[in-house]
C-alpha cells in the first residue's frame, strides 16, 4: 500500500499476519478482523489522526459524513479516493470503532468493514503508524520507526491470540547456499534460484530436525492427498513446483544457522503452528 506522493513515504517496519484458524470467523475471537480491531485500539493510543476511505454503500456512510470531516482531494492521502474521512483522536475514537466492529453474526456488517470501508490509516504528529486495505489481508503495515514501545505494546496484546503476531516486513530469514535462497516467511519457505522459485505453506510442515554439525534441516511435510481437493486441482493444472518441497535443506553455519533455527521456534509459538522441532547432534 502507498500514499500520495505528496504524503510520507516511508516505508513499513513491521506487518500484522493473522492465520486463517480452522472453523474461525473474521468476528471470532481469533478472527482477522477482531485481531486487527484490537491491534488498532492500541495504536490508536499513539495516534493523532485516523484517515477513512469509505464506499457510500457502507452502513454508517451518512454517519460518518455528518460527524467527521470530508478531505478535500488536495489534501488526501490515499491515492484515488473519492469519499475520505478525517477523525481526531481522541475525539472520535468511539466513532472511529463502531465503523470497525461486526456484531456477532451480522453478514452485512462483514460486508461494510471488509469491502466498503476501502483503506484506513493511523497518523501521529509526526509520521503515519499504521494503514490497512481491509479486503487485502495482507495489506496490514505498521510503521514502528519513531514510536519507541509500540511493538513491544503490540506483542503483549497479541501473546495470548493464537495464530496472530507482529512479524517484521522485511521477513524473518534469508539465506543462500549453492546457488538457492531460501527465504523463510511468517507462513511459507521460499526457494528460488536463477531459473525458478516455489513457495511452501507452512502449515503442511509437520516436523523440522535441525542436524548439527551438518547444518542441514530435514523438513517433514504432510503427503499431498491430504491437502485440500481445491488446491490439488489448481497445482496438477499447474505443474506447480509447489506440491513437492524439500525434505532436506542445508543452513549457513554458526551463529546464522541458529538464527533460523530460533524463527522456527518462534513461528511455532506465536503463531501456533503445530509442527515439532527437533535437535539431533548427528
Amino acid at each position: 500500500m502507498e500514499f500520495t506522493e505528496t504524503f510520507d513515504a516511508t516505508e513499513p517496519t513491521h506487518r500484522l499476519v493473522t492465520r486463517r484458524l480452522s472453523g474461525v470467523k473474521d468476528w471470532d475471537e481469533l478472527g482477522g478482523v477482531t485481531v486487527e480491531n484490537r491491534t488498532i485500539r492500541v495504536l490508536m493510543d499513539y495516534g493523532t489522526v485516523v484517515h477513512l476511505g469509505l464506499d457510500p454503500k457502507h452502513g454508517q456512510f451518512e454517519t460518518v459524513q455528518r460527524e467527521l470531516e470530508q478531505v478535500p482531494e488536495s489534501k488526501c492521502i490515499f491515492i484515488g479516493s473519492d469519499h475520505e474521512f478525517r477523525a481526531s483522536l481522541p475525539e472520535d475514537q468511539a466513532l472511529v470503532e463502531s465503523v470497525l466492529e461486526i456484531p456477532d453474526g451480522d453478514t452485512d456488517a462483514w460486508t461494510d468493514r471488509l469491502f466498503h470501508l476501502v483503506e484506513f490509516a493511523v497518523l501521529t504528529d509526526q509520521s503515519w503508524l499504521y494503514r490497512s486495505v481491509p479486503h487485502e489481508a495482507h495489506i496490514r503495515e505498521i510503521n514502528a520507526g519513531r514510536h519507541e514501545g509500540v511493538i513491544e505494546k503490540l506483542n503483549e496484546t497479541l501473546d495470548q491470540v493464537r495464530g496472530s503476531a507482529v512479524v517484521p516486513f522485511s521477513g524473518l530469514a534469508s539465506w543462500t547456499i549453492n546457488g538457492t535462497t531460501y527465504d523463510l516467511k511468517w507462513d511459507s519457505l521460499y526457494c528460488s534460484d536463477r531459473e525458478k522459485g516455489a513457495s511452501y505453506d507452512l502449515e503442511r510442515l509437520r516436523q523440522v530436525t535441525v542436524l548439527f554439525p551438518e547444518n542441514v534441516l530435514h523438513l517433514d511435510w504432510k503427503p499431498v492427498s491430504e491437502e485440500s481437493l481445491l488446491r490439488r486441482t489448481v497445482w496438477r493444472v499447474l505443474g506447480s513446483e509447489s506440491t513437492t518441497p524439500p525434505a532436506r535443506v542445508e543452513i549457513p553455519a554458526g551463529e546464522d544457522g541458529k538464527k533460523i533455527l530460533d524463527v522456527f521456534h518462534q513461528l511455532r509459538e506465536k503463531l501456533g503452528y503445530e509442527y515439532d522441532v527437533e535437535t539431533s547432534p548427528n
